[in-house]
């Protein structure tokens, strides 16, 4: 015959004066079992503690980070900015393009706008440029979300956002633009940004329309 196993307990004799006054016998098994929820009590309680100073930690970062940005000299602002112009004057370098032949016409009768214009790359070593292009049309105190972008897409600063969304172009030497859009309004100015393939700001360039 198999012989059960008899199960291990802990006893707790309480005496008083050379008395028993209580005893309890307590499983081997709970003991173990509340050893262990109390060390993973105190483990969470630990890591929430730590990760409770890493917020605050993070916070004070972005806090002080963002006031030495609101405090920062002009002049380091100034070197940022010419840092960001640096580095549109190389892609447009890079690029050599430039705008000639503008005209527009609106016809409120068809509401309807027509541009047209030459896009020329000066590179001199005719290397294929290609890219997207954006038109705004807008007036003198109008708000940028009354203004004519086309094709559509978000703007950010007045700058088209999502560059995929403007017309492609590709040229080798130069290339004539000629598009008709509706156009309900007459605005005042036109405004083109042209896009390389990377997204880079390659050219920006006004046009007045009251003439």
């Amino acid at each position: 015959m198999s012989k059960s196993k008899r199960q291990k307990k802990l006893t707790i004799i309480i005496i008083q004066d050379e008395r028993r006054l209580f005893s309890f016998k307590f499983p081997m098994s709970f003991l173990t079992i509340c050893l262990v929820t109390i060390i993973g009590l105190i483990i969470v309680s630990f890591a929430a503690v730590l990760f409770h100073n890493q917020v605050r930690s993070l916070s004070k970062e972005e806090f002080t980070a963002r006031l030495e940005t609101q405090h920062k000299p002009a002049d380091v602002k100034n070197a940022e900015s010419e840092a960001d112009s640096v580095k549109f004057n190389t892609v447009a370098q890079t690029y050599s393009l430039s705008i000639e032949n503008f005209k527009a016409r609106f016809d409120l009768t068809k509401q309807s706008f027509r541009y047209t214009f030459l896009l020329k790359n000066k590179n001199s070593k005719s290397t294929t440029a290609s890219g997207y292009i954006f038109v705004i049309l807008k007036s003198e105190g109008l708000e940028s979300e009354n203004w004519l972008v086309h094709p559509q897409t978000d703007l950010l600063n007045g700058v088209p956002q999502n560059f995929k969304n403007g017309d492609p172009f590709s040229i080798i030497k130069h290339k004539v633009i000629n598009k008709n859009i509706t156009a309900q309004y007459i605005y005042n100015t036109l405004e083109i940004f042209v896009f390389s393939n990377d997204g880079n700001l390659v050219l920006r360039e006004s046009f007045n329309l009251k003439n």
